[in-house]
């Protein structure tokens, strides 16, 4: 077999060298590992480029990023770093670690999008790290080198983390402690087992109690389906460490009794409400994604993307995993993983694509380690990599074929009813042809087995669609964000207006609260994000009636109400815009006074 196939950089001269030649033996092991090093530095070189190239392109969406982006500007501001406020009301439903993480980040580099995705971002990048260097820890090098390229270039995973979303950085947490855990009971070391511990609880302070519940999950399949080497009464007793119980008490239980100290109904809401009532589908108010218990399947192919074909190629062809070595245990450890998210989550009523992140390292990792044992053993040692290949030029064809359509009338119409503006059509020639590009070299390096600089060739597929994403963000800005609202309106009024919201919040107009609005007043809220902190804001700090509207009016304060052209019937017939200018906008009208003069 030609060893030049595989990512671990052996050279076939090693074995002629003679034995009476230590320093020549030496001087090539250097080089190995000097190659070796360089190859993980291209990983993460490549990884780097799909998860930061533009990240600060697009504006702040009026999704959950605006949400969780203001609470993180309004504590780098002065507020609370206990009880995360969203427009200056209580917002529990998660934990602050990934406020705090961006709070820094605008104390260190200025408040803006780039500064506010920079954590999630960069937890997806030393995830892909992880991948190399658990691939080092258990002597399966070209294991961690393919579940790094995969975990950071595969679209969905890509896309998803250069969001502010909670997930990536848990991912992050959350994969270490199953790492150090799978360590720990294949060495039966509790130093990897306490260790876990402090990963899984910082995992639990950046999405709550769901962090603790799916790693003792795993732990308990584990213990039931396969001990391995233990007898099952000495594995629960490993599990029970009592210095890995009191290690997580102490790293996770400060800010959660702080919060039931402060905060009253917390325990309730944040316990009983968000965690199990998402499950069950009891959460009040019902503010979750509802689906079929098939869901995750295309949200998996979406989430690999590009790689599925050659991750298929690895699930048919590579040898089935045998042997009880580390590298081996962690594989199927992976695989089981993989399996228990999918069925937990697919039972569950709240779903949601981003659920699922950590399915896309933890498959990477299985067949990566299904792909360095079949070259390592020398099993379709030709076969295996020409597979690959034809696997990448199977995407770059479906690529071709994918543009091909899209001079169909039908699709043609669909593409634009989705959203994709008339003008950027122009772009999709330079994206097509570039991703295809990528899929044939790449697929070609593959079919001539050059395994490593194929693989790379293929992944920089990501970049080219990572660039065309943010292209693409920019072009419709008016649509996704109030970044353009808030600048003009900006000009328009003075400093000190008084703002407010027609009935709605979050997913409309949440972001006026990064680019500007130093505060959002929502009359006769209809907004479920805020339903915890209005549902105690007696004095209407932030949740009023039409009476504070008619007050700031009365008072000739200057004020400005941004509504939602969903809205503007309801806004009408109030007869609250009589004597009010306006000034449209692409999916809001935004009404003003300009206030007594002075």
């Amino acid at each position: 077999m030609r060893h030049s196939t595989s990512l671990h950089c052996s050279t076939p001269q090693a074995a002629a060298t003679p034995a009476h030649k230590p320093g020549r033996i030496a001087a090539l092991a250097d080089a190995r590992w000097r190659a070796s090093l360089l190859v993980d530095g291209l990983v993460l070189l490549i990884a780097a480029a799909s998860l930061f190239w533009r990240l600060g392109a697009a504006p702040i969406r009026d999704t959950n990023e605006a949400l969780y982006a203001s609470i993180a500007l309004a504590m780098a501001h002065g507020g609370s770093w206990i009880i995360p406020h969203l427009d200056g009301v209580p917002y529990i439903e998660k934990p602050p670690l990934l406020y705090w993480l961006m709070a820094l980040s605008f104390k260190a580099f200025g408040a803006g999008a780039w500064q506010a995705r920079l954590p999630d971002a960069l937890a997806a990048w030393l995830t892909v790290l992880g991948c190399i260097v658990l691939g080092r820890a258990v002597s399966a090098p070209l294991a961690g080198r393919f579940a790094a390229l995969v975990t950071g270039t595969a679209l969905g995973y890509v896309l998803i983390a250069r969001n502010i979303l909670f997930d990536p950085l848990m991912v992050f947490f959350w994969l270490a402690a199953l790492a150090l855990l799978v360590l720990a009971v294949e060495r039966r070391q509790r130093v990897w087992l306490r260790a876990a511990a402090v990963a899984v609880a910082i995992a639990t302070l950046t999405k709550g109690p769901e962090a603790l519940l799916l790693l003792g999950l795993v732990a308990l399949v584990q213990l039931l389906a396969a001990p391995g080497a233990w007898k099952r009464s000495e594995l629960l007793k490993f599990y029970l460490d009592p210095w890995a119980i009191a290690i997580f008490v102490l790293v996770a239980a400060p800010w959660h009794l702080a919060a039931l100290r402060i905060l009253p109904g917390f325990g309730w809401f944040f316990f009983v409400n968000e965690t199990i009532g998402r499950f069950l589908g009891t959460r009040i108010p019902d503010d979750f994604h509802h689906g079929p218990w098939w869901y995750y399947g295309p949200k998996l192919l979406i989430g690999f993307f590009q790689w599925t074909p050659l991750l298929a190629v690895l699930a048919a062809f590579a040898p089935r995993l045998h042997g009880d070595d580390t590298a081996t245990a962690s594989a199927r450890w992976a695989r089981n993983t993989a399996i228990i998210l999918t069925v937990f989550f697919s039972s569950a009523s709240d779903k949601g694509a981003y659920y699922l992140l950590p399915v896309v390292p933890l498959v990477a990792w299985w067949l990566g380690v299904r792909l360095q044992a079949a070259l390592r053993a020398d099993d379709d040692g030709a076969a295996l990599p020409r597979r690959l290949g034809l696997g990448a030029l199977l995407f770059g064809m479906a690529a071709l074929g994918l543009w091909g359509l899209t001079f169909t009338p039908p699709l043609h119409a669909e593409l634009l009813r989705s959203g994709l503006p008339a003008a950027q059509f122009g772009w999709l020639p330079a994206l097509v042809i570039g991703v295809a590009l990528a899929a044939f070299i790449g697929g070609a390096l593959l079919w001539s087995r050059r395994l490593a600089l194929g693989l790379a060739v293929f992944s920089l597929s990501a970049v080219i669609m990572v660039d065309f994403s943010a292209q693409l963000a920019v072009a419709k800005t008016a649509e996704i964000s109030q970044k353009q609202v808030a600048g003009v309106m900006h000009r328009l009024l003075p400093a000190d207006t008084v703002w407010f919201s027609w009935q709605t919040f979050e997913d409309h107009d949440a972001s006026l609260l990064f680019y500007g609005v130093p505060h959002l007043f929502v009359i006769d809220s209809a907004s479920e994000d805020l339903w915890f902190g209005c549902r105690d804001d007696r004095r209407q700090n932030t949740c009023v009636n039409e009476n504070a509207l008619l007050k700031a009016r009365a008072e000739g304060k200057p004020f400005a109400v941004w509504v939602s052209r969903k809205r503007l019937q309801s806004w009408q017939a109030s007869g609250l815009a009589h004597g009010l200018h306006s000034q449209p906008f692409k999916d809001s009208v935004v009404f003003y006074s300009r206030g007594a003069k002075r």
